[in-house]
């Protein structure tokens, strides 16, 4: 069972980032469907309780990833610059990689700053008094 919220939180990530990876590297419907029955065949596993196992099942899903995009290599696609994207756009894997990183930090800093916001009256500085000096 899991207790962590932490280690809950990141594999939810995870999970998501994996279907989206899934749903970026296909390069044909055929793809696609397997690729989205693979990520949720990963999804659906028991969740890792502690977070060593979080890493191991991350490296899980980056072979995963990595045999999609061997998989895709084996294919011609129809722009071999581009990878579809969501609403019929297409986005070169670098501009993919970019977003990626872009909301990965976004939700960084919200995190730091909930964090922050929770622990505010615990981070005030002791009030100063005569009797203690």
């Amino acid at each position: 069972m899991m207790n962590d919220p932490f280690v809950k939180s990141q594999w939810q990530i995870l999970c998501e980032d994996l279907r989206r990876c899934a749903r970026a590297i296909a390069v044909s419907e055929e793809d696609a469907e397997e690729f989205a029955r693979q990520s949720e065949t990963f999804a659906n596993q028991e969740p890792p309780d502690r977070y060593p196992g979080l890493l191991r099942k991350t490296a899980e899903a980056a072979e995963l990833a990595v045999q999609w995009q061997q998989q895709r290599g084996e294919e011609t696609p129809t722009d071999a610059g581009t990878l579809p994207a969501q609403a019929g756009t297409e986005q070169t894997h670098a501009e993919a990689v970019q977003t990626h990183a872009e909301a990965v930090h976004a939700h960084e800093e919200e995190m730091i700053d909930e964090a922050s916001d929770e622990s505010f009256p615990a981070s005030d500085p002791p009030s100063f008094s005569h009797a203690h000096a």
